[in-house]
């Protein structure tokens, strides 16, 4: 049996150090001091005891590898009267049984430091059936992400703030991205307050068979069954001549443009839902019926890792319609830029309405 390294010892990058727990895992720690920013890493091996050139890579025959990475907001995170126990419980319920098919690995990205606390607590605790689960969990703490964010739980779906509150969700997926993404072949962004999933244990190997780019389900919460109005196919409505003269001028405090959809010319999961061309009554029963897509959301988002490394990330701005003078466009902020990126790499953007994610009611 291949025994822990014991021993505790310093690398001179910044402030870091490998130490040996009492868990199951190996923890290695990195400070950041000079911008803020903290990262743990629990592993089943101390890969960091390993030069990366000497590591053994995946081979085709291998299991798949996948990167499930989450990044837990301020404010009620996972929903009303939940706690990081029950996020842990939705991830394992798609991780679970997954160990003769997957190898699977946890990034979460968290900027409370009460919180940050009580998850690192809870991942050493639980460290011996963590550790059966996951071959690493990374945590993530960069508390500057969050400066000047100003909206709560209740306030983030207005009008006035989406831009603000989507460009910080942007951020945080690059970070977090940046940070934990290593040689994982599939990376699974999962929402903290996403509950439970219709059929979890097939949830990642049906993404995986479809060999499509990036992959969405349909999420619903409570009746609504199509919650997550990011993930469309395709017109939006474009700013008017005055509304452009304001980007022109940069003049976006005066600036409250929002793209809408433009009428009979756009598909969401709920024109499926609706049966409109009798599309839910043909496809029904195909639980791995894919639709393309212009834009994904990003509740329950999959896809192939190698599209992130090649520079298709979350943008931060709306990049469409954007030019030199303007700080930014009028569409395509975060998940919904991350097509438009992909697009001309070669990659393109799927839904799946038959795969049912159920977001928290509150």
């Amino acid at each position: 049996m291949h025994e822990k390294i014991q021993s505790v010892y310093q690398i001179n990058v910044s402030s870091s150090s490998s130490i040996r727990t009492k868990s199951h895992y190996n923890k290695f720690v990195h400070e950041d001091t000079t911008f803020n920013y903290t990262r743990i890493q629990y592993s089943v091996l101390n890969l960091h005891s390993i030069p990366k050139q000497l590591r053994t890579h995946s081979q085709p025959h291998e299991k798949p590898t996948v990167l499930i990475a989450s990044s837990i907001g301020q404010s009620e995170p996972y929903g009303q009267a939940r706690t990081f126990g029950d996020f842990v419980h939705t991830v394992n319920s798609i991780s679970s049984h997954q160990e003769n098919r997957l190898r699977i690995s946890l990034g979460l990205l968290c900027n409370n430091p009460i919180e940050f606390a009580n998850i690192t607590n809870y991942i050493e605790t639980n460290s011996d059936k963590l550790s059966k689960l996951y071959e690493k969990i990374t945590l993530i703490s960069a508390p500057f992400l969050d400066k000047n964010a100003g909206f709560s739980r209740e306030e983030r779906q207005s009008d006035n703030i989406q831009r603000l509150r989507r460009r910080l969700i942007a951020k945080s997926r690059n970070f977090l991205l940046s940070n934990v993404l290593e040689d994982e072949q599939y990376t699974f962004f999962l929402d903290a307050d996403v509950v439970f999933f219709d059929y979890p244990e097939n949830v990642i190997s049906t993404f995986i068979k479809t060999e499509k780019d990036i992959i969405v389900p349909r999420v619903t919460r409570g009746g609504n069954q199509d919650y997550d109005k990011n993930s469309w196919r395709g017109q939006r409505t474009k700013p008017s001549q005055e509304e452009l003269d304001l980007m022109d001028k940069n003049q976006w405090d005066k600036w409250g443009y929002v793209p809408y959809d433009v009428d009979d010319k756009m598909w969401h999961f709920q024109s499926y839902v609706d049966d409109n061309h009798q599309e839910h009554t043909k496809h029904k029963d195909e639980h791995d019926y894919i639709v393309p897509l212009d834009s994904v959301g990003g509740a329950v988002l999959f896809a192939k890792s190698v599209v992130y490394k090649q520079g298709a990330i979350f943008p931060t701005s709306n990049i469409i319609g954007t030019s030199w003078d303007r700080s930014e466009g009028y569409d395509g902020i975060e998940t919904e830029g991350l097509c438009y990126l992909a697009k001309p790499l070669g990659y393109s953007c799927w839904g799946m309405p038959n795969v049912v994610a159920h977001h928290s009611l509150h």
